[in-house]
């Protein structure tokens, strides 16, 4: 009874930044991002759900790659299996100031089609729609085995950047300063990375708050 109310009205006023992403923010990446932001004395609630593409966020589908709800101060839980939350619900609920989009890896390992771009395009005006700061957090460095899967990649970062530019959002363009490291790891989360995956993740973090989103993050 108490989640429910807390995340039914309590948040409602309380949240500042949104934070939508796929299974990067569910690890050391998305704990970082949300440590950075609360530091600078802003409340935070963040949606990760693995395996997501813009589409899930839009249709709120089922996924089953697990998924990680954090509010600052508030509430943060793990599970497995529940409906993806609808951007536009999270946003009348939570009325953000700005809401950050990390997506963009699950959407990689095929040929793009014209509905890719229709549904980047949907979230990102959504997202100015409200009145909220746009802010889209791109894939960062992937391992792929052809150049097929390279050629995919190209697309994807190229849709990104041209939705971004169309629609009035920031894009950072996380594969500009990541590295995925050889023969290591499952070639796409940082966190798998023997070792030393969770200070690569964290590093990935640091460098999305302090190389762009502490740019304007004051500005209005």
């Amino acid at each position: 009874m108490l989640t429910i109310l807390l995340l039914g009205t309590s948040h409602q006023a309380f949240s500042k930044t949104l934070i939508v992403s796929d299974s990067h923010g569910t690890g050391a990446f998305g704990g970082e991002l949300a440590r950075l932001i609360e530091a600078q004395n802003e409340s935070v609630s963040f949606y990760a759900f693995g395996g997501t593409k813009a589409i899930d966020w839009i249709e709120g589908n089922n996924l089953t790659w697990g998924f990680w709800e954090h509010h600052t101060g508030r509430l943060d839980r793990r599970s497995i299996n529940r409906n993806t939350p609808k951007l536009l619900e999270l946003i009348q609920t939570h009325r953000p100031h700005t809401v950050i989009i990390v997506l963009g890896t699950n959407m990689v390992w095929r040929q793009q089609i014209p509905e890719d771009g229709k549904n980047v395009q949907y979230l990102m005006n959504l997202t100015k729609r409200s009145g909220a700061k746009c802010i889209w957090v791109g894939p960062p460095d992937l391992k792929v085995n052809t150049q097929e899967q390279a050629r995919w990649v190209t697309e994807i970062h190229q849709l990104l950047e041209q939705q971004a530019a169309t629609n009035g959002c920031q894009l950072i363009d996380s594969w500009n300063f990541t590295n995925y490291p050889e023969n290591s790891g499952d070639g796409i989360h940082y966190d798998q990375v023997p070792g030393i995956g969770a200070r690569l993740a964290e590093a990935w973090a640091q460098d999305v708050f302090a190389k762009y989103y502490s740019e304007f993050f004051y500005s209005d």
